[in-house]
């Protein structure tokens, strides 16, 4: 069976082979924003549906 070129299993970082430099880590702000926003919705949905719940027994 044939051998790899490299003896080592690991690959190689992006840009290590090029000389261009890594970018920068992508920002994760508006993703963290939206599920903010999205959590904010399904708490003040339960807390409308409990109010309701507890008006109508």
């Amino acid at each position: 069976m044939a051998q790899p070129a490299t003896t080592d299993n690991k690959p190689q970082p992006a840009g290590s082979e090029t000389g261009v430099p890594n970018p920068e880590p992508a920002s994760l702000k508006g993703a963290f924003v939206s599920v903010m926003l999205l959590g904010a919705f399904l708490a003040l949905a339960w807390v409308s549906v409990f109010i309701l719940y507890v008006h109508r027994s």
